[in-house]
């Protein structure tokens, strides 16, 4: 590399000793310094063997750097004027232009030692080590006194990049080169110059061709003092270029910049900056049209599975022209490289991986880089022609957003090289719906490379993945030159042809409850498996078992803003999500939480699955992945279907290879089990990218069925104050409450006293069967109303439709029966059908039969058919409901089985109290009044008995009792018997008293 950079080293200060006053008197001479140290001149020279001027793009000129400094003759020696400089030159700085480079390595190297070669007057550098000559002017009593010596090619140690030197007057001068950080161009700086001699100018030629035989006469022989001019020395060196020209046109000048200080002024600083040559032409690169580039490519992935994590190796092949007539290769500007589509980046390389920030890179610093080992994914090697050893680093995630592109993802470059550290960023792009990368390095340095290796790194948690299929792949690779704006277009195959197998979508698939007990409260559990090289999940479908549901109630939903974000609060959660993401042995595990919704979709309650990737991504985070899901509760039997929306395959341009979900709903007291123990299965219905789908079913059963009871009790009342005789049309309100814990009902049997009938012809309509299978009875066909209190948020109601009954004969006659009950119950977005048949037994009672009830806790079902007009209930014979048998049997079947066979008294509206028993002893009375309710029961009788009264809270039926009096019992006593006229007194709750007299005869 070119070097202009003077430092100057004091060696072994061997001069004859008639130079000996000279060295005095020129540090006589410095000692005198003006206010500011600056160059009387300061120029650069390009030009050619023959002495023109170079501006061809890539060519190899000569470059001459020189400076002078301004005489002054102040300084009196033995009573004369001395001329010399003002100030002794303390550094001297040159930055070269973007692109000019040399390239030291086919030349020979001067030791140290060689050049200072101790002992003796004059170096002992071979001929093949010069690349130059310095022409100086020294200060001395006479005047400047000119030296011409030679410029070698120096051997340095490990932190510099080139070292270049010269002897004069027994003095070493080094040159030593740096790469400027931030542009990565050349500067060369000579800092602590010697004071021993007082220079007064410097020309530095540096030789664009060194062997050409056009500097022959320019050669310092081996221990010679200095260059003659008068022999031709020649140099067994092949003809090789050392200096290159930018291979870039920007169509402005390229400059150059020297800066100068002195030893009575360091730090301050004369900087010129110099666009034209010594005679003022511009430094206007042209011709880089001619400048030759022919790069290749190879890219290769380590893994050749499909599916599979990957790392890759990216071969850049840059041959460099060597030619000393021709032109240097153009440098390259951008390289871009556009992955195959299906190769992606793998989530399964997230986990443990580590990002690097701007202030641990330090771009633009000649700082080590400080990023953690963990945001390493690759390293680079990096050949070029201008050092002897290849430059090695490390390929580096940047921090997500917190990079130079602001992108999602962006990686450096950081090299280390002699006393310097390459650090390039590199943009990735992600196509959003596809996951395509493209990676770019643009703005890359103007400097040669003819080699350059990026190898990410492989293994199961490689930062790469395969496509998911095997095949014949391209990776296009766009190069672009600082020659030209032409793209240098490559395509490299790329074949994946391992792991072909390609099963089918058919993912494991397991699904329960963890408490295998019925009726018993158990979190319920959800997994399902999609191998490496299967399509990808796309959506997940579940029907659960009938009974198998969950107190919706208990939970408060989650809002529709929130659960579209995954911002749910906390009291709306009511269990846990886990997922694997990406290929290879080693996924990403991410979790979330499951949040109850209200209505979501067409469904009546929905969840928020809510994944959070902070924090759990490595170093990215891509929000909150949310996936939406209804909750379906079916009409017939209240079975549970739950359908989630489209899983996310692609999130921000990383196709997640989703490999496992798994939901555990474990919200204490939230879910439960069926209080059936008949086997059953979760049906899982799953999707797959590209329409494949698959059925599957994970048995479920239970057990504990038999040690649960029915704890269902039924009350009844026949309502219609004037519908308690023959003819009339009472109404029927009855009440099933079921104290929990138990079995659920299947099945309940109700059947009504000789007292009453069914009177269908007195409807005002009957649905028709047709109508009932649409969903569409009329209005005038509603019979009645009902309602149910279940483990939704409100209780669930409907009306009662009367249904046209039919059935077929075995010969496929359609037989009229007696109609049937409709009742769809609705409440919260649900709606559960509930039918009921009507026939008669055997001595003709009404028989209401409820079948297929859902298995799902009621606490409390409440009928009510109505009366009246259009009642479709009749008083059928006399003495009509007051006075005839009150009793109703049921039977109660449960889900598990379990039968239930209870007698209930109806209470029945507008009935007088009526005694039906009378007890009498010598000492009390007891009366039994049928046709109550709440309310009060008073017993008195005209001073015979003692005042009786007892509250009621709920009976058809009750027994009061009074003492007798002693005037009664004297009376019984004295005649042995004794008739008392007795008053039952009934006030109904929230009604006027009705009395009735009773006659009782009680004997001693």
């Amino acid at each position: 590399m070119t070097n202009m950079m003077f430092t100057v080293r004091r060696g072994r200060f061997v001069l004859l000793s008639a130079l000996l006053a000279l060295v005095l008197f020129s540090m006589a001479a410095a000692s005198v310094a003006r206010a500011n140290f600056q160059f009387e001149q300061a120029g650069v020279s390009l030009s050619n063997l023959d002495g023109t001027f170079d501006r061809q793009a890539g060519s190899h000129p000569d470059l001459a750097v020189k400076f002078s400094l301004p005489l002054d003759t102040t300084t009196v020696h033995d009573g004369e004027a001395i001329p010399g400089p003002p100030e002794a030159v303390r550094s001297v700085d040159v930055d070269l232009p973007l692109g000019l480079v040399g390239d030291p390595t086919p030349f020979p190297t001067c030791s140290p030692t060689e050049l200072a070669n101790p002992g003796q007057a004059f170096p002992n550098c071979p001929v093949d080590a010069q690349i130059g000559v310095a022409d100086l002017e020294i200060g001395g009593p006479s005047g400047p006194q000119p030296l011409r010596v030679g410029v070698y090619n120096i051997a340095h140690g490990p932190n510099v990049p080139a070292r270049f030197g010269f002897f004069y007057l027994g003095t070493v001068a080094v040159i030593d080169a740096r790469v400027r950080p931030g542009d990565y161009g050349i500067s060369s700086g000579s800092f602590s110059i010697s004071q021993a001699v007082a220079i007064q100018a410097v020309t530095l030629h540096l030789w664009g061709v060194p062997a050409d035989p056009a500097h022959d006469f320019d050669r310092q022989p081996r221990g010679a003092p200095e260059v003659d001019g008068q022999q031709a020395v020649s140099t067994s060196q092949p003809r090789l270029p050392f200096l290159s020209l930018p291979t870039s046109c920007p169509g402005t000048p390229m400059s150059f910049t020297m800066r100068g200080d002195s030893w009575e002024h360091p730090g301050a600083f004369d900087t010129r900056v110099l666009s034209s040559d010594l005679d003022g032409t511009p430094f206007m690169i042209d011709g880089c049209e001619r400048v030759g580039f022919d790069p290749s490519v190879n890219v290769q992935p380590l893994s050749h599975t499909a599916d599979a994590p990957t790392g890759l190796n990216v071969d850049i092949d840059v041959p460099q022209a060597a030619a000393p007539d021709g032109l240097a290769t153009a440098h390259v500007r951008k390289v871009a490289i556009a992955f195959p589509k299906g190769m992606s980046v793998s989530p399964s390389s997230a986990a443990g991986l580590g990002a690097c920030t701007p202030t641990q890179i330090g771009l633009g610093t000649n700082d080590a880089p400080a990023c953690p080992d963990s945001a390493k994914i690759g390293s680079v090697t990096i050949d070029t022609p201008l050092l002897p050893d290849p430059l090695h680093g490390d390929i580096i995630l940047a921090t997500q957003t917190d990079n130079p592109f602001r992108s999602l993802i962006a990686m450096y470059i950081a090299a280390k090289g002699p006393g310097f550290y390459l650090k390039l960023p590199g943009r990735v792009d992600l196509d959003q719906v596809t996951g395509q990368l493209t990676a770019t390095f643009d703005n890359t340095p103007q400097l040669p490379f003819s080699h350059m290796r990026v190898s990410l790194q492989g293994g199961s948690q490689a930062p790469l993945a395969t496509p998911p299929s095997c095949g014949n792949y391209t990776t296009r690779t766009e190069i672009t030159s600082w020659a030209s704006d032409n793209v240098v277009a490559l395509d490299t195959p790329m074949a994946i042809d391992q792991g072909c197998d390609s099963p089918a979508f058919a993912p494991s698939f397991t699904a329960g409850m963890t408490n295998p007990l019925a009726g018993q409260d158990s979190p319920f559990v959800f997994t399902l498996t999609r191998a490496d090289r299967t399509p990808y999940l796309s959506s997940i479908d579940a029907v659960l078992p009938a009974g198998m549901l969950a107190r919706i109630g208990s939970v408060t939903q989650c809002g529709a803003g929130p659960a579209v974000t995954g911002a749910c609060p906390a009291n709306s959660a009511v269990g846990t999500v886990s997922t694997l993401a990406g290929p290879g042995a080693q996924p990403l595990a991410l979790t979330g939480r499951v949040y109850l919704t209200g209505p979501y979709k067409d469904a009546p309650f929905g969840l928020s699955i809510a994944v959070p990737t902070a924090g759990q991504a490595g170093p990215f985070d891509l929000g909150v992945v949310v996936v939406r899901a209804g909750i379906y509760v079916d009409r017939t039997d209240a079975h549970v279907t739950v359908k989630s929306d489209p899983l996310p395959t692609i999130i921000q341009g990383i196709p997640l290879r989703l490999r496992q979900v798994s939901l555990s709903i474990d919200r204490p007291k939230f879910m439960f089990n069926p209080t059936s123990c008949k086997p059953s299965g979760v049906f899982g219905s799953f999707g797959a990218l590209g329409g494949a789908t698959s059925q599957q079913v994970a048995l479920f059963k239970i057990g504990g069925c038999g040690d649960l009871d029915l704890r269902q009790k039924l009350a009844l009342q026949f309502t219609g104050k004037r519908s308690t005789t023959d003819g009339t049309h009472p109404g029927i309100t009855a009440k099933l409450t079921d104290v929990q814990g138990g079995a659920n009902l299947a099945r309940a049997e109700v059947k009504l006293p000789l007292s009453v009938a069914l009177d269908p012809d007195n409807a005002q309509a009957l649905c028709k069967p047709a109508q009932r299978a649409a969903l569409a009875c009329p209005k005038a066909s509603i019979v009645g109303t009902a309602t149910a209190v279940s483990v939704l948020p409100h209780p669930l109601s409907g009306p009662v439709y009367f249904v046209e009954g039919t059935r077929k004969s075995p010969s496929g006659r359609v037989i009229a029966t007696l109609p049937k009950l409709w009742i769809p119950l609705s409440g919260d977005g649900v709606t559960i059908d509930v039918n009921a048949d009507s026939n008669v037994d055997a001595i003709k009672r009404l028989v209401t039969t409820f079948r297929d009830i859902p298995d799902a806790p009621i606490s409390q079902f409440s009928l009510k058919i109505n009366g009246g007009k259009h009642g479709i209930i009749v008083v059928s014979g006399r003495p009509g409901t007051c006075d005839r048998d009150k009793t109703i049997d049921s039977r109660f079947t449960g889900q598990n089985g379990q039968v239930e066979v209870s007698t209930t008294q109806v209470k029945v509206d507008g009935c007088k109290p009526t005694v039906t028993k009378t007890k009498a002893t010598s000492s009390a009375v007891t009366l039994r009044v049928a046709n109550l309710g709440a309310g009060k029961l008073t017993l008195s009788g005209s001073g015979m008995i003692s005042k009786a009264s007892r509250t009621l809270k709920a009976a058809d039926e009750a027994s009061i009792s009074a003492r007798l009096t002693p005037k009664a019992r004297a009376t019984l006593k004295r005649h042995g018997t004794i008739r008392l006229t007795l008053t039952v007194g009934y006030r109904p709750r929230g009604g006027k008293v009705v009395n009735v007299k009773k006659l009782v005869t009680v004997r001693r």
